[in-house]
């Protein structure tokens, strides 16, 4: 074999090598290319199905406040009144009965429909968006507190740790009606007497803590019912904890008593920018 030869079968030889080294090259390049892209397409399914779920969730809370908010405008407009005009027949009857034995049944009476409408117009301060708006979160609950202890079938507390900041219209609102819907579960289920309420002020979060000294019980076991008997109360909870960044955590067990966690983080304090772009939107 000759030079000539020997440098051709290197050329092909090199030629070769430099051809296989492109196509694992290729292919290396393809495949980790594909796994990005899958990668990058299921990111952006699950961001969006996180959005669309985020979106039903946000629709299900505004008519959920829209539906509370008539409820208690009806309960101040139509039953409030109601019940102030029979006060007002109760104390003309208490009138006509002075100096008789039925007097002090009727005062009774009257009295009792006088604590029916102190609670039906707590109550409809709670169920109203606008006490949230107007007095804002700590106001708000120390209000939903004093409304279940004149019930007089619980003790309450309610405890404020830090410096009490505001988190938002809409995440305040969200918190508070949070804090209702655990603290109905608990006069429902609990069995207890004792419920406490602690608002925490830190620097980056805020948590919201309900405790009860009921019967408590096994999370674990509640959850392998099924959604048609463990209900659905802590998974709207967590869902509506994640729409504002933060999650929930329900703690419990026989005899114990039950604690529901909330954590949300503090929100971020807007820009120079941010409100100066928002000015500008306002104008255009």
């Amino acid at each position: 074999m000759n030079n000539n030869s020997v440098g051709d079968v290197l050329i092909v030889l090199v030629t070769g090598t430099i051809a296989l080294l492109l196509m694992a090259l290729f292919g290396v390049s393809f495949i980790l290319y594909y796994h990005r892209r899958r990668k990058q397409t299921l990111l952006e399914k699950q961001t969006l199905t996180e959005t669309y779920q985020r979106e039903i969730l946000q629709t299900q809370i505004e008519i959920q406040n829209h539906t509370l908010q008539q409820i208690g405008q009806e309960l101040h407009d139509h039953v409030g009144q109601m019940l102030s005009l029979t006060m007002i027949q109760l104390s003309v009857l208490e009138d006509d009965l002075s100096g008789t034995a039925h007097r002090p049944a009727v005062r009774h009476a009257i009295e009792t429909v006088e604590r029916t409408l102190q609670d039906v117009r707590a109550l409809s301060k709670t169920l109203d968006n606008g006490t949230v708006q107007r007095f804002g979160l700590k106001e708000s609950l120390s209000l939903e507190m004093d409304r279940i202890r004149r019930t007089g079938r619980f003790q309450t507390q309610f405890l404020v740790a830090g410096a009490p900041y505001p988190l938002g219209e809409q995440a305040e609102t969200v918190l508070f009606r949070m804090a209702q819907e655990s603290l109905t579960n608990a006069m429902k289920h609990s069995g207890g007497k004792q419920l406490t309420l602690t608002a925490e002020y830190h620097a980056d979060f805020f948590i919201l803590i309900i405790t009860d000294d009921g019967a408590g019980f096994n999370p674990e076991e509640t959850s392998r019912r099924g959604a048609e008997l463990s209900g659905s109360g802590l998974l709207n909870l967590r869902q509506r904890a994640r729409m504002l960044g933060g999650d929930c955590l329900l703690t419990s067990r026989p005899d114990t008593g039950t604690r529901v966690e909330i954590r949300v983080p503090m929100p971020k304090a807007e820009s120079p920018e941010d409100k100066m772009s928002g000015r500008l939107s306002e104008n255009m």
